[in-house]
């Protein structure tokens, strides 16, 4: 990409976002937002990276505090770098949390961060070396999710989002003690807001 391209690319991106800036406030309080992407996401203590369906809904109570709930699906064939045996990383794995974010920033540009409790479902292998086939069994734990992000609310139904979040957990149903399900993401996409109520 030549110099010239890559100054009119930066123009129009600051003047999107003057643009946006004195457009009326989206984001208030009976805003409802919601949205569904794609997260890579790394399980560190098993050195393994999946991809997690993420999908939340998002209510505004004020002009900074937010409700929030969301769940993370394990994709099928989810797997984007494997390198652990089936006793230590679920074969399946379904996160759901639901807590409450605080929003920074003017207007149409937030920041926001978000603490949200919940559970993990997995399907973890039991005795993979002594059963054949190898038997499987589910198991529910709590989990915990902090996340931290930044929104672009462009118009009155859309806005962009981009997100990283870290949770933590332990598989107690497993052949070994416990295995731990502590993981960082990313997620980011068009997302969709409504207001509920007229002002």
């Amino acid at each position: 990409m030549g110099i010239h391209q890559k100054i009119t690319g930066l123009f129009l991106l600051v003047s999107t976002l003057i643009y946006s800036q004195e457009r009326p406030s989206y984001f208030q309080p009976s805003l409802l937002r919601a949205s569904a992407t794609i997260a890579p996401t790394r399980f560190y203590t098993q050195q393994t990276t999946v991809a997690l369906i993420n999908g939340f809904v998002e209510y505004a109570l004020e002009n900074r505090i937010s409700v929030r709930g969301e769940a993370n699906i394990m994709a099928p064939n989810g797997k984007l770098l494997y390198t652990n045996s089936p006793e230590k990383f679920p074969r399946n794995f379904t996160s759901i949390y639901a807590g409450f974010g605080y929003h920074l920033g003017k207007r149409n540009w937030k920041f926001d961060i978000h603490a949200e409790p919940g559970i993990a479902i997995s399907e973890m292998a039991q005795q993979p070396f002594l059963i054949v086939p190898v038997a499987y069994q589910w198991s529910v734990s709590p989990s915990y999710m902090l996340k931290g992000g930044t929104s672009f609310y462009f118009s009155k139904y859309c806005h962009f989002f981009a997100e990283i979040n870290y949770s933590n957990g332990w598989i107690r149903k497993t052949p070994l003690t416990s295995v731990s399900i502590a993981q960082y993401g990313i997620s980011a996409g068009l997302g969709f807001h409504v207001l509920t109520k007229k002002n």
